[in-house]
């Protein structure tokens, strides 16, 4: 799976996004303008660590997930909630907690 299909407009979205021009970039980088704007425009493809470079010079990280946001948002929450859960008092009825009949059964 190759990085050429989208790594021209999302270096171009991370530059524009940090508000800097192709030099600027290209300073912060260590790359030329015309490399930069080769980049974005598709007519050169930045290798891995190259792309890395230009995202981290713009200010943003690359993220890889199997998952969606939402997924990952809502697998955070049962995470959170199993945490939650395995701090509780563990009880059982006959305990030291009087619960009222068939609230809990084993």
């Amino acid at each position: 799976m190759g990085m050429s299909v989208r790594s021209g407009p999302m270096l171009r979205k991370a530059r524009r996004g940090a508000g800097l021009t192709q030099a600027e970039l290209g300073a912060r980088s260590g790359h030329g303008k015309s490399a930069i704007s080769m980049y974005e425009t598709g007519v050169r493809e930045p290798g891995a660590d190259t792309f890395l470079r230009l995202l981290e010079a713009s200010g943003c990280q690359l993220t890889v997930s199997r998952f969606s946001a939402e997924q990952y948002r809502r697998a955070q929450i049962l995470s959170d909630l199993l945490l939650f859960a395995s701090e509780l008092p563990h009880c059982w009825p006959g305990d030291d907690i009087g619960f009222p009949n068939g609230v809990w059964r084993r």
